[in-house]
């Protein structure tokens, strides 16, 4: 059972979430912006990237992540109201970095509290041994979906693809890249490019652009001399080899590349609320289902207010204005019922488009991503 300042906070969310249904992503914050101006749960703190000098003195919970869109959406739907719920400061640090966070575990210096792994970093938490156990005193299990805990000591966060996007001014009709292997054939479809720089998704973008079907059956275990060779023949058009999910969605809003791999909510965000002409392709998207997950780091120096938080971080309300502000989809089903059809079909797990994604095999990759990132660094630096 919610305590009555939770209950108070998911009620306003819920009242936000019902009055803008049918409205797009900034008549909706600006709907926050009103209530968050005239409550004393969401009070005059709402500036998208304000402090909470209210909440000053009290100890912060410290969060890692990505910066840019994803923090502004991470602060609109999840730390601002919980701050106001209950005076506890969200401390946010950007860039993401799995490998700081390892770092300071292994020095027994952690300073990070609570962490949203981003894919293969959530079974690398649990193998590593970098999170606490969660106390089901103060998180109600009762207001997630069963397959929020498919991890035991974490709590289903959202769901994400990574897939391909192009120029609409480049190719504005149906004759348009639809496929890795179109994203590869520079000779039918010219023009600057851009991967990520990491192996994970890229290793089976190459795969796929080399003739295997989006079955993980087919595509795992990697064949990994296949996916270097594919990727050999693609490394001279890339223009860029991004790192933070911020430069993909700049790219497309200066048209600096026709043809971009990219996270599928930074690429809505930049379509729909940046007006960046570019259009996404479902086709070989790779979905990561539910494995993105939020932890309580061990040794951390806020246990008690980081487990607070993620008492309210997997409940549908904040999962859904999540969703309405940066296009993920959420783990707990009953955030569906705050998210409008419209807005439903952008996702990673609406079933059109998870049918014709690749949902990728992160039981493989913790086994191997180690090994495989540095020979791709490597490869790229050859």
């Amino acid at each position: 059972m919610a305590d009555r300042e939770t209950e108070y906070a998911l009620v306003t969310l819920r009242q936000i979430l019902e009055e803008t249904r049918h409205l797009d992503r900034r008549a909706f914050l600006r709907r926050f912006g009103q209530a968050a101006a005239g409550s004393a749960l969401l009070n005059s703190s709402f500036e998208m990237l304000g402090g909470y000098a209210a909440a000053a003195s009290e100890k912060p919970v410290t969060t890692l992540g990505w910066g840019g869109a994803w923090q502004e959406a991470m602060e609109t739907a999840f730390f601002r109201p919980w701050t106001q719920k209950t005076g506890v400061p969200v401390q946010y640090i950007a860039p993401y970095d799995f490998n700081k966070i390892r770092a300071m575990d292994q020095a027994k210096q952690q300073q990070v509290d609570v962490l949203e792994a981003g894919s293969i970093d959530t079974p690398r938490m649990i193998k590593f041994g970098l999170n606490a156990p969660l106390d089901f005193s103060v998180i109600d299990k009762s207001a997630l979906s069963p397959g929020q805990l498919r991890y035991g000591n974490a709590i289903g966060a959202i769901t994400l693809s990574t897939l391909m996007v192009y120029n609409k001014k480049k190719w504005p009709g149906d004759d348009h890249p639809k496929s890795w292997a179109d994203f590869w054939d520079v000779k039918r479809f010219p023009g600057p490019r851009s991967l990520q720089r990491r192996c994970l998704t890229t290793m089976e973008a190459a795969l796929m652009a080399d003739g295997v079907p989006a079955d993980p059956a087919k595509i795992y275990p990697l064949d990994v001399e296949r996916a270097f060779k594919k990727l050999d023949e693609i490394k001279p058009h890339i223009k860029t080899w991004w790192s933070s999910g911020t430069e993909p969605q700049q790219f497309m809003q200066d048209e600096e590349v026709d043809l971009c791999m990219v996270w599928n909510g930074r690429a809505s965000d930049s379509i729909n609320n940046r007006h960046a002409p570019y259009e996404i392709v479902w086709n070989q998207a790779l979905y990561n289902g539910d494995v993105e997950a939020w932890f309580l780091l061990r040794n951390c120096p806020n246990p008690q207010g980081g487990m607070k938080l993620l008492d309210f971080v997997g409940r549908a309300e904040p999962q859904a204005a999540f969703a309405r502000a940066l296009f993920y989809g959420p783990t707990n089903l009953k955030a569906y019922d705050f998210i409008d059809e419209k807005l439903a079909k952008q996702l990673p797990s609406y079933p059109e488009n998870a049918k014709v994604s690749l949902l990728v095999d992160y039981n493989w990759w913790v086994d191997h991503y180690d090994e495989l990132t540095l020979k791709f660094e490597n490869w790229i630096q050859s």
